[in-house]
């Protein structure tokens, strides 16, 4: 049996570590948070990996600590230890930056709407819109992607509040951390918490070999457990100890404790 080194933590960024607001570049993670996820990444036996769907760029200004990994762009893009490990869909930009300029043009009329060149991904950001123009906007986005979405080998996909335009690869966060933990972390034990629909690849990708947790309850989730909040964990002993690969998971209870 192959000896457990430590455990590998895998964090969402909105609505996980970042409560979710209005404006997507007001995420900020809460200091309590942020102290805890810095004294957990300088902590031996346990690695820390943010899965998120924002670009590289965001995600590692956002969080700036240097000895994590970064997977970006729903894990197309895996940086590590000052260089990227993986690089996915780049030659997707161009037509990408084509998309985003035609749904720019279509929704200029839209108030309060967000759209966001992620480089490898759009988003158009809907929480700030009002629910009356919601299925306007829906309908503009698929007119106009539509055409082109076959063309060059890309998907119209939905998350909390927005939807995205990124490569129709077969990837998706529960294969990047699958690859992360291959390639970073052979011997640890993956655990992974996240609350969005994208999270769900993620969980069920783990569920058979590690720990999923999800942050709010959801009848039909692939994790296996749920807590109220991050702050939840933060303030538990949890990961306090050294011993963290001896912990006990009561897997009868749904809710994480």
């Amino acid at each position: 049996m192959e000896r457990i080194r430590g455990i590998i933590l895998f964090l969402d960024f909105d609505g996980t570590l970042s409560p979710i607001v209005d404006d997507p570049m007001g995420a900020a993670i809460p200091d309590k948070i942020y102290t805890w996820l810095k004294k957990l990444s300088r902590k031996r036996g346990i690695k820390i990996g943010i899965v998120t769907g924002r670009s590289m760029q965001d995600i590692r200004k956002r969080v700036g600590l240097k000895n994590i990994i970064y997977a970006a762009n729903h894990g197309m893009e895996v940086y590590y230890k000052g260089r990227f490990i993986l690089r996915k869909g780049r030659t997707y930009r161009r037509p990408l930056a084509l998309i985003a300029h035609r749904l720019i043009k279509e929704l200029s009329a839209i108030p309060d709407i967000y759209i966001e060149n992620k480089g490898l991904s759009i988003a158009v950001h809907l929480r700030r819109v009002k629910g009356n123009y919601h299925i306007r906007v829906q309908s503009i986005i698929r007119a106009t992607t539509r055409p082109l979405l076959k063309k060059y080998g890309l998907q119209l996909t939905g998350g909390k509040m927005l939807m995205e335009v990124r490569p129709a690869l077969h990837w998706n966060k529960g294969k990047a951390v699958l690859w992360i933990w291959r390639r970073i972390a052979p011997g640890y034990v993956p655990f992974y918490i996240g609350d969005d629909a994208t999270d769900e690849d993620a969980f069920s990708a783990l569920r058979p070999c590690g720990i999923t947790v999800r942050i709010g309850r959801k009848i039909g989730s692939h994790a296996e457990y749920y807590i109220p909040s991050l702050r939840t964990l933060a303030e538990s002993c949890l990961f306090d100890s050294g011993a963290v690969t001896q912990i006990r998971f009561r897997s009868e209870n749904r809710r994480f404790e």
